[in-house]
C-alpha cells in the first residue's frame, strides 16, 4: 500500500509539472503574438507622429525586400528574354534603389543622436513612406508586365496558331474588297472614294508584313538562344499589329460603301424636300411686302436651284453638303414667314440629310486618320474630335432646329479635319 501511494503521488506531481510547462509555453506564445501584433501595427490612441513612424518603418522593410525580389526577377528575365526586353525593369530597379537609399538616409537621420524638430520628423517620415510606396507601386507594375510576358511565352504555340488564323481571315477578305472597290469606282467619283482608294493595296502590304513577322516568330520559337524568347514575342506583337491594320483597312472599304449608299438615299430625299422649300420660297417671294425680305428670299432660291442642278449623285456626300447649305440659306430667308411648327417640320426633314452627311464625313475622315496615324498632326485630330462630339450632341438633341445646326457644325469640323489631314499626309 505504501508503494502504491508513493507511485500515485509521483504521478500527480508529474502531471502538475507537465500542466505547468504547457501553461508557461502557452502564455509565452500568447505574449510573443501580442508583442508582434503591437510592433506590426500602430497602437490605438498612439501619438500620430509615432504611428506614422511605425508605418514608415514597416514600409521601408517591405520596399527593401521588394527591391531585392525585383533584382532576382531581373536576373531570371535577363536569362530568359535578354537585355532589350528587360531594359524598362532595369531602369525602374535602378531608380528604386536610389529611392530606397534616400529613404534609408532619412531614417538614419531620424535614428541618430542629433535632435530633430517635430517638423523635420514629420516631413522625413512622410517622405520615407512616399518613397517606399512609390517604389513598390512601380516595381509591381513592371513585374506584372513581365508576368504577362511570361504568359505569352508559355502560350507561343497557341498565339502563333491564332495569328496564322487571323492572317488567313484577312486574306479571305481581299477578293471581296477588290470587288467592292471596283463597284465604288464605277458608281462614285474619285473624290468620293479618295479615303479608301488605296486601302486594299495597303491591306495586302500589312498582311505581307504580318506573314513575315509570323515566320520570324515561328523560327525564333524553335531556337534555344537566350534572346529567342524576346525575339519571338516581339515578332508576334508586330504580326498582330500588322494584321489588325489590314483588317481595319478592309473594314474601312465596307464602311464607306455603306455610308455612300446611305448618302445617296439621303440625297434623293433632300432633293425632294429642297424642291418643296423652293416652291414655298417662291410663294413668299411673290407675296412679300418688304423689299429687303424679298431680295433675301430671291438670293436663297437662286442658290438652292443652283445647288439642286449641280447635285452630283457620283459624289453624294459633297452634294448633300451643298444642298444642306442651300436649305440653310432658305431657312434663314424664310424664317420670318414660316410659322414655328412649319419651321420645326422643315428642320426635322433637313436634319436627316444633315446627319447622314455629317456622319459620312466624320466616318470617312476617321478612317483616313486611323489608317495613317503617324502622319496626321494635332490640328486635324482636334477638329475631328470636335466633329465627333457635335455629332453625338446632334443625335441626342430633342429640338430639331438645334439638332440640325449642330449636325451641320459637325460636318463642317469633319471637312476641316479631312482637309488638314490630307495636307499633313502630303507634307
Amino acid at each position: 500500500m505504501g508503494e502504491l501511494a508513493s507511485a500515485a503521488g509521483t504521478a500527480i506531481v508529474t502531471v502538475l509539472v507537465i500542466v505547468g510547462v504547457l501553461l508557461g509555453v502557452g502564455f509565452g506564445l500568447l505574449f510573443r503574438r501580442n508583442r508582434a501584433a503591437a510592433l506590426s501595427s500602430p497602437r490605438t490612441g498612439a501619438d500620430p507622429l509615432e504611428a506614422a513612424a511605425q508605418r514608415a518603418n514597416i514600409l521601408l522593410v517591405r520596399a527593401d525586400d521588394a527591391v531585392r525580389d525585383a533584382q532576382d526577377e531581373l536576373d531570371f528575365a535577363l536569362a530568359q528574354f535578354g537585355t532589350e526586353s528587360t531594359a524598362s525593369l532595369s531602369r525602374t530597379l535602378s531608380e528604386s534603389r536610389r529611392q530606397i537609399m534616400e529613404a534609408f538616409e532619412l531614417q538614419q537621420k531620424l535614428d541618430d543622436h542629433v535632435p530633430d524638430t517635430t517638423t523635420q520628423r514629420r516631413e522625413w517620415t512622410s517622405r520615407i513612406a512616399h518613397l517606399c510606396e512609390s517604389t513598390m507601386a512601380r516595381l509591381n507594375a513592371e513585374l506584372k508586365a513581365f508576368e504577362k510576358l511570361r504568359e505569352l511565352d508559355r502560350r507561343v504555340p497557341e498565339n502563333l496558331a491564332a495569328l496564322r488564323t487571323t492572317i488567313d481571315t484577312a486574306a479571305a477578305r481581299d477578293s471581296r474588297a477588290a470587288t467592292v472597290l471596283v463597284e465604288l469606282e464605277s458608281a462614285y467619283s474619285a473624290a468620293a472614294i479618295a479615303s479608301v482608294v488605296d486601302n486594299r493595296t495597303r491591306a495586302v502590304e500589312a498582311r505581307r508584313l504580318a506573314t513575315a513577322a509570323l515566320e520570324t516568330a515561328a523560327a525564333a520559337s524553335t531556337s534555344p538562344s537566350t534572346t529567342a524568347a524576346a525575339a519571338t514575342l516581339s515578332a508576334l506583337r508586330d504580326g498582330e499589329e500588322q494584321v489588325r491594320r489590314s483588317l481595319h483597312l478592309y473594314d474601312a472599304i465596307d464602311t464607306l460603301a455603306g455610308q455612300l449608299a446611305a448618302a445617296t438615299a439621303a440625297l434623293d430625299s433632300l432633293a425632294e424636300s429642297t424642291k418643296a422649300a423652293i416652291a414655298e420660297a417662291k410663294t413668299v417671294r411673290d407675296t412679300a411686302t418688304d423689299a429687303a425680305a424679298a431680295a433675301s428670299v430671291i438670293d436663297a432660291i437662286t442658290m438652292a436651284e443652283t445647288s439642286l442642278g449641280q447635285a452630283d449623285p457620283r459624289d453624294p456626300v459633297a452634294a448633300l453638303d451643298r444642298l444642306r447649305e442651300a436649305n440653310s440659306r432658305l431657312d434663314s430667308a424664310l424664317a420670318g414667314a414660316r410659322n414655328q411648327q412649319r419651321r420645326l417640320d422643315q428642320a426635322r426633314e433637313a436634319y436627316t440629310g444633315a446627319l447622314v452627311a455629317a456622319r459620312s464625313q466624320v466616318t470617312a475622315t476617321r478612317d483616313f486618320i486611323d489608317t495613317r496615324r503617324g502622319g496626321i498632326g494635332r490640328e486635324a485630330r482636334t477638329r475631328l474630335a470636335e466633329a465627333e462630339r457635335l455629332l453625338a450632341v446632334a443625335q441626342a438633341e430633342a429640338d430639331p432646329v438645334i439638332a440640325l445646326d449642330t449636325a451641320r457644325s459637325a460636318g463642317t469640323y469633319a471637312r476641316d479635319a479631312d482637309a488638314l489631314a490630307r495636307y499633313d499626309v502630303m507634307h
